[in-house]
């Protein structure tokens, strides 16, 4: 009997020791899966106006028409007054404004502007994108966010609308000497390869203004459910995260309202938070464009905010 046993000891042992082995050979064998989607194609979802191609990177430019596919290599441009929305393959949306040059070079996830402004919306999993102007190099995990370039000025700006539970969105110079995180509500510039100090920017009164942000904001459910399916999926997607990154700026906001100050006390308030108000408001310097932020210490994000607040005390009180 104590035969038999050790018996059947051996032969376990050494059935376990075939499992472990073959499980090993396994996993060599399979090749990890990368939850990184491939860019493939887009379609020009929408065009207004002037919107051209411009094929494997030919010098010619053609006019495009609404529909058509773009493949790498293919690069899109907007004239004066003009829009362009880009629906990939895998979902995200891109929304181009007026004097706008936009492609995506063959590989993973990666997107470019040469001059003009985007905005991305990228769906939570799709994996790491690498967008890039002259100026800049962006690295975002699933995230909505805009970049802006003027290539007369070598300036770049880049700003963040959603907070991705993968990791916050990482923005150098061209050298790569340089880096430094965006969270929802930030955005900075970069001139001749200069990074600027991060700045944060006032999500309501950017949603409220910004027609590349329709669908975005809060009270635009109704907009949302006039664009295609796919769009919906990508955009509810995206707000998910956006409402939340606007959600918590308001309550930032409402408890600084708290604080019993008149506008014209907010500067030294600011300057206390540590976030000093220049004499007069920031100037950006970029030209005119389809997307514009207003930092929160710039004289105009503090004429909002005083108006924000006196608001919020007049709707606290009537309760």
């Amino acid at each position: 009997m104590q035969g038999f046993a050790q018996l059947t000891t051996k032969k376990v042992f050494s059935l376990l020791q075939k499992l472990a082995i073959g499980i090993i050979i396994a996993s060599l064998l399979i090749k990890p899966v990368s939850a990184q989607s491939v860019l493939k194609r887009a379609e020009l979802y929408k065009v207004r106006n002037q919107v051209d191609l411009s094929r494997q990177n030919q010098p010619s430019w053609n006019p495009a028409q609404q529909g058509e596919a773009i493949v790498p290599q293919d690069a899109v441009r907007t004239g004066a007054n003009s829009r362009a929305e880009l629906l990939f393959n895998e979902g995200t949306l891109v929304r181009t404004g007026a004097g706008t040059i936009f492609r995506f070079p063959p590989g993973k996830r990666n997107f470019e502007l040469d001059s003009g402004a985007a905005l991305m919306m990228i769906r939570p999993g799709q994996g790491q994108s690498i967008i890039t102007t002259p100026e800049a190099k962006v690295q975002s995990q699933g995230t909505a966010l805009f970049l802006q370039h003027d290539p007369n000025r070598n300036a770049s700006l880049i700003g963040v609308l959603t907070n991705s539970p993968a990791g916050l969105v990482q923005v150098s110079n061209t050298n790569g000497d340089i880096t430094i995180q965006l969270q929802a509500g930030q955005f900075v510039s970069i001139i001749n390869g200069v990074v600027g100090l991060v700045e944060y920017f006032i999500l309501p009164m950017f949603y409220e203004s910004v027609e590349l942000a329709v669908g975005l904001g809060t009270g635009q459910e109704q907009l949302i459910a006039q664009e295609s399916p796919e769009v919906q999926t990508t955009i509810n997607a995206v707000r998910a995260e956006a409402l939340g990154s606007l959600q918590n700026q308001l309550s930032w906001l409402n408890g600084f309202c708290q604080i019993e100050v008149q506008p014209q006390q907010l500067s030294p308030l600011l300057q206390w938070f540590g976030l000093s108000v220049p004499g007069e408001q920031i100037a950006l310097k970029f030209p005119e464009t389809d997307l514009f932020v207003t930092p929160v210490r710039s004289l105009t994000g503090i004429a909002w905010l005083g108006n924000y607040c006196q608001n919020y005390r007049k709707s606290q009180s009537s309760k």
